[in-house]
């Protein structure tokens, strides 16, 4: 039983150390390797992509509340004594049409990003696309799929 609580003890030791390290190699790596290209950006740079940020967030606002609203009505389909599986299954492409809508509307804007930038920062932002691909969110927002 003590040598369990020694091997806890150093387990937890060892992964607080390494978690004291990461902060360091972050800054310089920039944040987990993947802010590398936001660094670098001129303010010309800046300024356009702010110009698209908006926009997106103009185009995309409506879309999260419109799925949100499903969520909820398809939640009320199913919270029923007779649930009527034609009801929850027009709900489920209503879902499935606004998460694709979403998809290319945010694959869209990565797009316009991306044109923004130079060689260089391409690059930064082509592997912060591809380790986030292979990954998925990471410590992201709760309850959000």
């Amino acid at each position: 039983m003590k040598s369990l609580k020694h091997i806890l003890l150093i387990t937890t030791l060892l992964s607080g150390g390494l978690y004291l390290i990461s902060p360091v190699m972050a800054d310089e790596h920039g944040r987990h390797g993947s802010m590398g290209w936001k660094t670098s950006l001129s303010e010309s740079q800046n300024k356009q992509l702010a110009s698209l940020k908006l926009d997106y967030k103009k185009k995309a606002y409506p879309l999260k509340l419109n799925l949100k609203q499903a969520r909820l009505e398809l939640a009320s389909l199913i919270a029923t004594d007779k649930p009527s599986h034609k009801n929850i299954d027009k709900k489920i492409d209503e879902i499935v049409k606004l998460k694709a809508e979403k998809m290319r509307l945010k694959v869209a804007h990565k797009i316009e990003v991306r044109k923004i930038l130079n060689k260089d920062q391409q690059v930064q932002f082509d592997l912060k696309l591809m380790k986030k691909a292979f990954h998925g969110k990471k410590g992201g927002r709760h309850g959000h799929h």
